[in-house]
């Protein structure tokens, strides 16, 4: 599985350029609600889940059925992740996220797009998590590290 992904700005998938800071000003300043949803109609084009996962899957060179053998998926439920047939767990993010080797960012952003939770370091579970994404642990380990504090496992 190749590992040199770069430093992240030769990243494909297109962020929105306000933050929500501003998204949200726009809205309290608008008394029309076409005029301010025609306003942040840029912003609210995001990339999708299915979008980020296939830009990720590309910078790995991995197809869907790779990624569903390393992340521990059957395939038929990997094949609907990928087309946007199904909405992944946070779970399965994280899964998907351990095995494309994500930053912490990245997968904050990946879970975003999803409309799951953030990891929140100071949540046990979610800590171990993070600090597996930071180095590196495959899916397995991670779930071993969490069973053996207790912790629901990812699997």
């Amino acid at each position: 599985m190749p590992t040199d992904r770069g430093t992240g700005e030769d990243r494909r998938v297109k962020a929105p350029s306000r933050d929500t800071d501003e998204l949200l000003a726009i809205l309290e300043r608008t008394r029309n609600l076409t005029g301010a949803l025609k306003a942040l109609d840029g912003d609210m084009q995001a990339p999708t889940f299915t979008q980020c996962l296939a830009q990720y899957m590309k910078e790995h060179g991995l197809n869907a059925a790779q990624l569903s053998d390393a992340a521990l998926l059957s395939r038929s439920f990997t094949y609907q992740l990928c087309s946007g047939e199904r909405r992944p767990s946070r779970d399965i993010i994280l899964r998907l996220a351990l095995v494309l080797e994500l930053s912490v960012a990245e997968t904050q952003a990946l879970l975003r797009t999803a409309q799951r939770g953030a990891l929140y370091p100071r949540v046990m579970r979610d800590a171990v998590i993070i600090f597996a994404l930071q180095n590196k642990m495959g899916v397995m380990a991670t779930d071993e590290q969490l069973l053996s504090r207790g912790l629901a496992g990812i699997l």
